[in-house]
C-alpha cells in the first residue's frame, strides 16, 4: 500500500501567547507550553495509537520507517520551533483523525489560549514526493487558507461579574499568592504554573 497522510501542525500566534504576560517566570512558562505542545505531547499521542517510528536523537539509528516496515502506522518526521511534520499510513481505522482528535483534546486542556492549525494531505508515496506534499499541498496550500481565514467567533471572556488577570487581563479562575498579595489570575497563569 502506498497510500499515505501527512500533517502538519503549526502553532499561530506564538509571540503572544509566550509574551501574553508581564511576568517572566509565565513567559517561560509558555514557551515550555508550547514546546511540550509540538514535541512532547506529539510523541505521547503517536505512541498511544500504536506501532509508531519516532526518530531517536541518535543519527545513526537504523530502525526501518514506516515506507519499509508495512507494521508501522505513522512517523514523525520533525518537531520544533512550534511546527510538526507527520506521516499516517492510510487505512481504515483512521490514524490520523485519532491522533488529532487525542491531541488537540490534550491542547485545549493542558494549554489553554494556544492556538494551532493542523492540515492533513493523502497521497500515493509511488508518485509524489513527500516533501512537494508538505511544502506545496500543505505549507503553501491547507495551512495558508486555515490561517487567512477569520475566527468564527471571539472568546467568551466571562459571564456576570469577573475580576480579570493581573498577568494577562483575561477572566480570572481563581487566586494565587503573587509578591506577599493575593491577585486573580487566568487559567492561562494557571497552567504556566509548572516547576521549572
Amino acid at each position: 500500500m502506498s497510500q499515505y497522510i501527512a500533517t502538519v501542525i503549526d502553532t499561530t500566534g506564538i509571540q503572544k501567547y509566550i509574551f501574553g504576560s508581564n511576568r517572566l517566570k509565565e513567559n517561560v512558562a509558555g514557551s515550555y507550553l508550547v514546546k511540550l505542545a509540538t514535541d512532547d505531547w506529539v510523541k505521547e499521542c503517536l505512541t498511544d495509537i500504536g506501532n509508531v517510528y519516532i526518530p531517536a536523537r541518535n543519527p545513526s539509528q537504523t530502525e526501518p520507517r514506516i515506507n519499509e516496515n508495512p507494521e508501522i502506522i505513522a512517523e514523525l518526521i520533525y518537531s520544533g520551533g512550534g511546527n510538526t511534520f507527520l506521516l499516517f499510513r492510510d487505512t481504515e481505522d483512521n490514524y490520523a483523525r485519532k491522533f488529532t482528535e487525542a491531541w488537540s483534546k490534550r491542547i485545549l486542556v493542558e494549554a489553554p489560549g494556544l492556538n494551532v492549525e493542523i492540515a492533513h494531505q493523502l497521497f500515493d508515496w509511488n508518485q509524489r514526493l513527500l516533501r512537494d506534499v508538505i511544502d506545496n499541498d500543505l505549507i503553501k496550500g491547507k495551512l495558508d487558507i486555515q490561517k487567512r481565514k477569520p475566527r468564527a467567533s471571539a472568546p467568551l471572556l466571562g459571564l456576570g461579574v469577573t475580576a480579570s488577570c493581573v498577568s494577562t487581563g483575561l477572566v480570572a479562575v481563581k487566586t494565587q499568592e503573587i509578591d506577599g498579595q493575593t491577585r486573580p489570575i487566568s487559567r492561562e497563569v494557571v497552567k504556566t504554573e509548572v516547576p521549572l
